[in-house]
């Protein structure tokens, strides 16, 4: 573990206090999408979980092939109150039919932070703009795809202002490492990497606030299908 005093305000912080424009958010959306995308530029041999303090991999299946059984193992670990039994079923059953998409995907061996969100950036408003002051709180971080980080951001995207995340989103297609070719739907398939994620929060004791909105999040998708992302 490293500790590290880095000055610098919350991004969540900025995002839900009052007087900047849009302008402004637009660029510090900008901002942080360059240092996420930049974040994928680090490579690896082979896809998977850091093993050890060196940063070695191990070695896991493909993404694909893994989705349907971790949403089944979620949503058996889900409080009833939570979720009622015909949605976990369904959101088991969304996963599977989305799982395939991820075999264009399951060779990226990139560094991907895992938990990109409002609260793990600092960032400072600098005349010339914003600055990333430091990404925090890897615990989470693997090698695979970079599109489960934008994903992240915009997973609770209604929360945060419009000019912020298109300003991430347009950044960070732009700043993509020159070696990987990006998608044309990655956001897309960022979204079903994301299904990992919530179907891990929603296992989360009662009363828990994230785990509440990730709820909401799937039964929503249950309903009305993923969400279009570019």
């Amino acid at each position: 573990m490293v500790l590290e005093y880095v000055a610098g305000t919350p991004l969540s912080q900025v995002l839900s206090g009052d007087g900047f424009s849009g302008t402004s958010l637009g660029d510090l959306g900008a901002e942080v999408g360059r240092v996420v995308a930049e974040i994928g530029a680090v490579t690896f041999g082979r896809r998977g979980f850091f093993a050890d303090e060196h940063l070695s991999v191990r070695a896991e299946r493909p993404w694909s092939q893994q989705l349907c059984e971790v949403a089944e193992a979620c949503m058996a670990a889900t409080p009833e109150a939570r979720l009622d039994r015909a949605t976990r079923r369904a959101w088991v059953d969304l996963c599977a039919a989305h799982a395939p998409a991820l075999t264009r995907i399951d060779d990226h061996t990139r560094l991907v932070h895992a938990d990109i969100n409002p609260k793990n950036i600092l960032v400072t408003r600098m005349h010339s703009g914003w600055r990333v002051d430091a990404v925090l709180d890897w615990e989470f971080s693997y090698s695979g795809c970079p599109y489960g980080d934008a994903a992240n951001m915009v997973r609770f995207g209604a929360d945060y202002p419009a000019r912020f995340l298109d300003g991430f989103c347009r950044a960070f297609a732009e700043h993509q490492p020159a070696d990987l070719a990006l998608a044309e739907d990655w956001g897309n398939l960022g979204r079903v990497l994301d299904m990992f994620a919530l179907s891990d929060l929603v296992t989360r004791p009662a009363g828990h606030p994230i785990a509440e909105q990730a709820a909401e999040q799937i039964r929503r998708w249950v309903m009305e299908g993923i969400p279009r992302c570019s």
